[in-house]
């Protein structure tokens, strides 16, 4: 029998934040924070969205080929310039930069167009990423907060199996909590709440495929299940909120009247999103399949999250925010 070829492959990513992470949702408003930080409409939890992952995993794939990422190129004779994959500029600032060729692994992996039409589609299809367990300080020290919704989500998505979590909290037990720490009732912050099951979330067979995903143990052994319909609460209470101001760039000194405060994500938050990567040799360039696969696609992308973990994502990175530990990558080779 023949071996069934899949068009696609699918991943699971989990991400433990270094520092803060600040993605803007790009309004000021009245109230708690001037800057908010992006939320899901449905949920109103925080979220990395898709489009700041496959940005910046373009742009750090494309700084793993620096030949990809600033490439000199003659305008006319004896006059040079510069063109890039990355964001697909010329030396005129046009979008006409991509180099186009059929063994790019920034224009084959991430897609491209080029003046005339020419164009590849992107192989990577990103989405957002959510807090999986989110930090929250309590009696007991740090804990890690998630939800039934956000366990079942891996076991949907193929990360994990049913037999690796046990939710026992059930809709007759209101705002009460499930954990394996030795409390009767435990604070998340200022909200102090009843545990009605002592016993984790994960079963022993969750907690060792976390960690073989390099999940740390400390938070594993820490977890708190929340009601789903109190975790948005719960991680909207604990998120970390700066006050800055703005610098008057003649002087040097503070702006007056500029003081603000912003939102942040805070570190040691552990997210959790999924890619799908398409095979490139179901795709036609100039008429011919493209030679590679899925599996290279992947690679080519890892490429380009690791850096992650040293460049950051999303806004106030001077500040000290924005890095993430991909921690399952694959092995570089």
């Amino acid at each position: 029998m023949s071996e069934v070829r899949m068009p696609y492959l699918r991943k699971t990513y989990y991400a433990l934040a270094l520092d803060p992470v600040h993605i803007g949702s790009g309004e000021m408003q009245m109230g708690r924070v001037d800057n908010p930080i992006v939320r899901d409409a449905a949920s109103g939890l925080p979220k990395i969205p898709a489009t700041s992952l496959a940005g910046v995993a373009r742009t750090y794939t494309a700084m793993h080929y620096p030949e990809k990422y600033r490439r000199r190129v003659e305008v006319k004779p004896g006059v040079f310039g510069y063109a890039s994959c990355a964001d697909q500029t010329g030396p005129t600032g046009r979008k006409d930069g991509a180099c186009g060729l059929i063994d790019c692994p920034i224009c084959i992996t991430y897609g491209f167009i080029q003046p005339g039409g020419r164009s590849s589609p992107s192989m990577v299809q990103a989405f957002d990423a959510f807090p999986l367990f989110f930090p929250a300080p309590s009696m007991l020290g740090p804990v890690w907060t998630t939800s039934p919704e956000r366990l079942r989500e891996l076991v949907q998505s193929g990360a994990l199996e049913e037999k690796d979590v046990d939710i026992r909290l059930k809709p007759e037990h209101g705002f009460r909590l499930q954990t394996g720490l030795p409390a009767r009732r435990l604070n998340l912050g200022w909200l102090l709440l009843p545990v009605a099951v002592p016993a984790s979330p994960l079963t022993a067979s969750g907690v060792a495929g976390l960690k073989a995903a390099s999940v740390p143990e400390e938070i594993l052994n820490r977890l708190v299940l929340v009601p789903d319909e109190l975790f948005a609460q719960v991680v909207n209470n604990n998120l970390e909120v700066r006050t800055s101001t703005a610098i008057d760039r003649s002087t040097g000194a503070a702006l007056t009247g500029a003081l603000y405060t912003y939102e942040a994500i805070p570190r040691s938050t552990l997210f959790s999103f999924q890619v799908v990567y398409k095979n490139p040799s179901d795709f036609l360039l100039d008429g011919q399949p493209i030679p590679q696969d899925a599996l290279w696609v992947r690679t080519q992308v890892e490429k380009g999250l690791r850096y992650i973990e040293y460049l950051g994502i999303g806004g106030k990175n001077s500040r000290g925010m924005g890095r993430l530990r991909l921690l399952n990558l694959d092995k570089e080779g």
